[in-house]
């Protein structure tokens, strides 16, 4: 009997120190959150030299309403940094 206690006061133990454990892990998921609420700039994600990070640079400089040209890989590089400056205008203007 004794022995039964013992084993339900260590289980009750181990349980509230894992229930504390559980509650600062929130604590880090609402930091967490809050870092993912940084605004970044976009940032070419391509290799140099290449028809999408050309595409990206061209955008970039020029801040173009749309992406249009001969090579694919150059529009999908435009449309790429148009997607990150939109995401991070919408991201500082929730900031304001």
């Amino acid at each position: 009997m004794k022995l039964a206690l013992m084993l339900c006061i260590v289980a009750l133990v181990i349980l509230t120190g894992a229930c504390n454990s559980s509650s600062g892990s929130a604590n880090d998921n609402e930091e967490q959150g809050e870092a993912s609420q940084e605004c970044h700039e976009p940032e070419n994600p391509y290799d140099e030299g290449s028809g999408h990070y050309a595409g990206f640079q061209w955008a970039e400089e020029h801040d173009p309403t749309s992406c249009g040209g001969n090579s694919q890989s150059f529009i999908e590089g435009c449309e790429e940094y148009q997607e990150q400056e939109s995401a991070y205008q919408d991201c500082t203007s929730k900031k304001k």
